[in-house]
């Protein structure tokens, strides 16, 4: 395999009028390095009100999320996710495919005569990584208090900024009933 160090001297051994180094270091992303964490906030880090960066309009999607939930509002919870046949849902290892499927299943499942089967969500940390200008992964604990039964959960997400902003691509949640 081919390491960026090596391709590196190859090609500024072979292109020695000009460095490539600074091409290199714009187009690696800082892997391993979350940008925003809700909980253990950096120096640098922006606070949520303040300038709507990508960490920032990210952090909002996911707490409007769990805002329509609590407000039992389906549709602006939903909202959060790319309408796409390519969007993908795992929850504790069942796959959905599709906004279609995605949304058929939670419709059912919450239905008009279910909805205070919703509960209530409360975000406890969330946490923001940038892979590329358009693509991030949000982790984010929370813990969901619904009529008959508690649940802790943690949600790995995949968001892709499109025209219209930042939607969920493909998500994976587990949780366990304490």
């Amino acid at each position: 395999m081919v390491t960026k160090k090596l391709l590196r001297s190859f090609l500024l051994g072979t292109f020695c009028c000009f460095s490539l180094a600074p091409l290199f270091a714009q187009n690696t992303p800082s892997y391993g390095t979350w940008g925003f964490d809700s909980i253990r906030p950096s120096a640098t880090q922006a606070a949520p009100e303040s300038d709507p960066t990508d960490y920032q309009q990210i952090y909002s999607i996911l707490i409007t999320m769990a805002n329509r939930w609590n407000a039992h509002d389906l549709d602006g919870f939903l909202d959060a996710y790319w309408k796409s046949p390519e969007l993908l849902i795992v929850v504790d290892g069942e796959q959905m495919r599709g906004w279609a499927d995605f949304s058929t299943t939670y419709r059912r499942g919450y239905s008009n005569d279910k909805v205070a089967d919703m509960g209530t969500l409360l975000p406890e940390r969330i946490q923001i990584q940038m892979v590329t200008p358009d693509v991030a992964v949000a982790l984010d604990w929370w813990t969901l208090q619904q009529p008959r039964r508690k649940v802790l959960g943690t949600t790995t997400a995949t968001l892709r900024k499109f025209a219209e902003g930042w939607k969920i691509v493909v998500c994976h949640t587990s949780f366990v009933e304490p």
